[in-house]
């Protein structure tokens, strides 16, 4: 056996070195051409590991979705606005100026309190206390919203109110000394503010909801009368006059809820509104370092229709 091993052996050496040596040239040949592959500026890729990895780490790979770092198709250039791989789901982009809000609204106003009546006794004595009668009322403002539901308005709000007529009248009977029906003498009383007001939205539904408002500020009262005074020129006309007014500027409060209905869809900050406040302002009451000229603190109800973005 060791005779007949002695000359097969050379034999099979030559076969293991041959073999051997097939195997090696095989992998150096399948290795310079992956190496080629890979560096040949023709194909326009290279090959990077880091995808890979990338894809096996996505949360949405591993719960069975796609990659969040997919590649743009070949279609198109670019990803769309906000990102390719993005699904509706994300909250649509809102810029800066969305934040802005602005208000128009106009309506009536009511008196309460101490504005609606009078004394004659006072009147006689020379107290010029008028009450005040229903008018109406006009409201402008701008702010900014911090969040969907809060923001913060600066608001300028102009309300007209008339005087009674038999206020007017017990004051001509006392200017006369005696009763009077002079129906010839008017006047009102105009009532504009500054105020920073906070507000708050409590929404039904993704049209409708509630808010409630208040704040305070700069308040300035006048009380004009006014006499009918007669014009000509190529004709004559009569027309009422200011002949007397008394002023304050005080400060003052107000608080209101109201109602809103988005008008423009849901997602618009475009909205209907109705709302009623009550409006305080401490302006003086009749004492003789005024002349006897003033009404006292003033509460009025106006009662507001417009629009607000």
């Amino acid at each position: 056996m060791v005779a007949n091993c002695d000359r097969d052996c050379p034999l099979l050496r030559r076969m293991l070195i041959a073999a051997s040596a097939f195997a090696i040239g095989f992998s150096l040949n399948a290795a310079a051409q992956t190496a080629s592959a890979a560096n040949n500026p023709a194909d326009g890729q290279s090959y990077s590991s880091s995808t890979d990895y990338r894809a096996y780490l996505s949360t949405d790979s591993l719960l069975g979705g796609s990659s969040s770092f997919a590649e743009p198709s070949a279609a198109g250039g670019s990803p769309q606005y906000g990102g390719g791989g993005r699904s509706s789901s994300y909250p649509s982009y809102e810029s800066r100026w969305s934040h802005i809000a602005f208000e128009g609204g106009f309506g009536f106003s009511v008196p309460i309190g101490n504005d609606t009546n009078y004394s004659q006794a006072s009147i006689n004595d020379g107290y010029l206390s008028p009450s005040e009668s229903v008018g109406y009322g006009l409201t402008v403002g701008g702010g900014w919203m911090f969040t969907k539901k809060l923001g913060a308005l600066l608001e300028y709000q102009f309300l007209r109110q008339g005087i009674p007529g038999n206020y007017l009248n017990a004051l001509s009977s006392a200017d006369a000394g005696g009763p009077s029906s002079t129906t010839g003498l008017g006047g009102n009383i105009n009532t504009w503010s500054f105020t920073v007001d906070p507000i708050y939205y409590l929404p039904f539904s993704h049209k409708s909801g509630a808010y409630v408002t208040g704040g305070g500020g700069f308040y300035r009262k006048v009380t004009n009368f006014t006499e009918p005074v007669e014009s000509c020129y190529f004709y004559c006309i009569s027309a009422p006059e200011t002949v007397d007014h008394f002023s304050s500027n005080q400060g003052g409060l107000n608080i209101g809820l109201g109602v809103y209905r988005k008008i423009f869809g849901e997602d618009s900050n475009g909205k209907f509104y109705a709302e009623v406040r009550y409006v305080w302002v401490n302006s003086p009451g009749p004492n003789s370092s005024n002349s006897f000229q003033g009404s006292g603190t003033e509460g009025l109800l106006p009662v507001t229709f417009g629009i607000r973005f």
